[in-house]
């Protein structure tokens, strides 16, 4: 899920649901989890991790942030950090415990 106009890509909120709808009961691998499907979807739209320009993440705890900080910092290893906004919201309707949005440049 994604839009693209000219250079730019925007991604709608990632959440970390598998294939067949359940949600990873750890916050590390949800982060995970929904970071490797941003990744999957920028490729998708003729981008990639190494083109991020803003992440939004939404955490259901902020207590989770530096636990989230490892996990970001070595999934974007070797790339320029993005600008960043993380936020704690209330809840999710789910067990989710984050969701992520992007934009990023393509590549064409």
């Amino acid at each position: 899920m994604f839009s693209r106009i000219g250079e730019i890509v925007w991604t709608g909120g990632h959440l970390p649901r598998l294939p067949d709808g359940t949600i990873p009961e750890s916050f590390a691998d949800q982060a995970r989890l929904v970071l490797e499907k941003i990744a999957r979807t920028l490729e998708t739209a003729g981008s990639g991790i190494d083109r991020l320009v803003k992440v939004n993440a939404y955490l259901s705890d902020l207590d989770d942030l530096p636990e989230f900080n490892d996990i970001y910092i070595r999934f974007l290893k070797g790339c320029r950090l993005p600008v960043r906004t993380s936020v704690e919201v209330t809840r999710f309707r789910d067990a989710s415990k984050l969701e992520i949005e992007v934009i990023a440049s393509s590549r064409a």
